[in-house]
């Protein structure tokens, strides 16, 4: 098969999606197929660096369109790169030899559209991998007004993509049945979890952790928060918790990563005067494994209201450290219905202030919980998850089609 996957990231670019689309696209190009990707030049953050036009990496050609760079932090900025890549990446698609399959996250949101496209013009097949469900994601984030004209406009334009899709994927059962409710059809949609890029996470002892070491972390229980600082996740409440338990309370916080919760956090850490918490820029691929080791506890969130909508996916690079997971969110979401078939975390309600810090509290004091927690996450890790697992479903539902 010829397969085009269009995404606005992709490696060496850090964005997760960017991360798990490439290993998909080495998994279709080892299966023998023609594998094209186009992307952009710029780097998820924003900034002057630009990536090559054009690569072949591991058997994929890739196809960088020089679209804007103005990043995340600005939402106007935001909006420009992402109509300059809608029309620079439909622009190369066309120009490009005719695909028997056209991938498309949504990242940018709407960007199936240029599927549709390939469909309408070239009769490539629309396949639509969900990250994100737009726009009851913006209506959430209390972006968009849930209702007001521009959020009907934009779901009309979704239920085409969906319509036109010959297949969707999911990230969870959660997912799957938001999907349905915003128009999607039940039987274009197949359920693949996300697992963690590159396999580039596994088990390490806390003390051998070179990050642990060089922060001379050693002596206290830490809890980690790794990825994205964004506005769907819960982090006032484990900070106002870990003000609850004092700077006796046996807790040292690390918060690794960028985006913008992250200058409110740091400003309501200072207010707090919380010297236990510390800030980390994000970390490439290749060192994740040895940071997620430094903690023995780790933090997944998400707001209410979001269920469904997201997916967070550090849930499954914690799982595969072999750490315990304190998730304060929905109860009815993936991370929590992961949690509980694992036995490998503690769920807690966002604003739950004192069930978070008894959590902590229960968490830090209690090695063989700890321990416990984390062997049934790694091995509920290696029988439901893993990249080849995930691709392999990926391709059995392409072929399908």
């Amino acid at each position: 098969m010829k397969i085009l996957l269009l995404n606005q990231f992709y490696p060496p670019d850090v964005a997760a999606s960017g991360q798990l689309l490439a290993d998909l696209a080495e998994g279709l190009a080892g299966k023998g197929n023609k594998v094209y990707v186009v992307c952009s030049r710029r780097a998820y953050g924003g900034g002057g660096e630009k990536y090559p036009a054009r690569q072949i990496i591991n058997g994929v050609h890739i196809r960088r369109v020089a679209a804007t760079g103005f990043g995340r932090d600005n939402t106007v900025g935001r909006l420009i790169d992402y109509l300059s890549f809608y029309v620079l990446a439909a622009c190369k698609a066309l120009v490009l030899p005719r695909m028997d399959i056209c991938i498309v996250l949504t990242t940018p949101p709407f960007i199936g559209l240029c599927a549709v496209m390939l469909l309408l013009v070239k009769g490539t097949r629309p396949v639509l991998w969900v990250m994100d469900i737009y726009p009851e994601i913006a209506a959430a984030y209390g972006t968009l007004k849930k209702g007001g004209l521009p959020h009907r406009c934009l779901a009309r334009i979704s239920r085409v993509i969906y319509r036109r899709a010959r297949l969707i994927i999911s990230l969870g059962e959660v997912m799957t049945e938001r999907l349905i409710e915003a128009g999607a059809e039940k039987e274009k949609i197949t359920t693949v979890h996300n697992w963690v890029p590159g396999e580039a996470v596994r088990p390490i002892l806390p003390g051998n952790s070179v990050l642990r070491r060089e922060l001379n972390l050693n002596g206290r229980a830490v809890l980690m928060y790794s990825g994205n600082l964004g506005i769907g996740h819960e982090l006032e409440t484990v900070v106002r918790a870990i003000k609850e338990l004092g700077e006796d309370g046996g807790i040292e916080a690390l918060f690794v990563g960028n985006g913008k919760m992250r200058q409110p956090l740091e400003k309501l850490t200072g207010d707090l005067n919380l010297n236990c918490i510390r800030f980390c820029l994000p970390v490439p691929l290749e060192k994740l494994s040895d940071t997620l080791a430094a903690a023995q506890i780790h933090l997944v969130s998400q707001k209410s209201g979001t269920e469904g909508l997201i997916v967070s996916s550090k849930i499954y690079g914690v799982l595969a450290a072999g750490r315990p997971t304190l998730f304060i969110g929905p109860e009815i979401c993936e991370p929590a219905i992961i949690l509980r078939k694992s036995k490998s975390g503690i769920i807690v309600r966002p604003g739950d202030i004192n069930g978070a810090a008894e959590a902590l509290r229960k968490l830090a004091g209690d090695r063989q919980m700890r321990q416990t927690m984390g062997r049934c996450a790694r091995e509920y890790y290696e029988n439901n998850f893993g990249r080849d697992r995930s691709i392999s479903q990926i391709y059995k539902a392409i072929e399908a089609i």
